[in-house]
């Protein structure tokens, strides 16, 4: 059997399964919504001087926040986002762009998958270093340009994955690149009204796309695996 090869599949099968379930899972519970700010609600606060930080942080006392308005298939929805860090930072007129998030953790954790993925770049990237080094490793020059290829691919799926990870997970004010204010949404009520956003075709493309991707990914693993087991296999036969 051809090590580097079951090892380049290997790598290309936990690649494909982090793309398949993972990846697009993230994609199901995190999304975008447009909106824009159509009138200021002014908040009363009977918050004292010993509430906890967590809810002061929360309320700002007679608070002016922005009532957002954004498309739903039944027709436009308006709600208050009623937190501090919007109090007093939007006017009527502003456009808004709405990172929803299916929970309230505030950080990324990373998956058992992710993890996996990592292990098996470690690994790959030992054996091409390894067969460098020493003559009693070989490696033919087109396991080499796959091993770098398979290494590439997974490191831009992990380092795309991080990144929108960072985009929802901030829980700050902040703006996009054409000037519109960004909220984020951690777990809202009545997520099941929210969750129409996924019927945004550029949204339900990027999950179609990511279980493609995996599928294909796996696909090839197979493929692969097949190929370093054949020389295996053909020995026990002549037994």
């Amino acid at each position: 059997m051809d090590a580097f090869t079951l090892i380049i599949s290997l790598t290309l099968a936990v690649a494909g399964s982090f793309l398949y379930r993972d990846y697009s899972r993230f994609l199901r519970g995190a999304y975008a919504k447009y909106g824009k700010v159509v009138s200021i609600h002014q908040v009363f606060s009977s918050l004292t001087s010993h509430a906890d930080n967590s809810t002061s942080q929360t309320y700002v006392k007679n608070g002016f926040y922005p009532v957002i308005e954004y498309p739903h298939e039944g027709g436009p929805v308006r709600f208050t986002a009623i937190d501090h860090l919007a109090s007093g930072n939007f006017h009527v007129g502003d456009k808004v762009k709405l990172r929803i998030l299916k929970t309230r953790r505030k950080h990324s954790r990373t998956c058992k998958t992710f993890i996996a993925l990592i292990s098996m770049i470690s690994l790959l990237s030992l054996g091409m270093i390894g067969a460098a080094i020493t003559s009693s490793i070989y490696i033919s020059f087109g396991q080499v340009l796959l091993a770098s290829m398979v290494i590439a691919a997974s490191l831009s799926i992990m380092v795309l994955y991080q990144r929108d990870q960072d985009q929802h997970y901030i829980h700050e004010l902040s703006h996009t690149k054409s000037g519109r204010a960004q909220l984020c949404i951690p777990e809202p009520a009545a997520f099941r009204h929210w969750k129409s956003a996924l019927q945004d075709p550029v949204q339900r493309i990027k999950i179609r796309g990511s279980q493609l991707c995996g599928a294909t990914c796996i696909g090839s693993a197979l493929v692969m695996l097949s190929i370093a087991l054949i020389p295996s296999i053909q020995l026990l036969l002549k037994l």
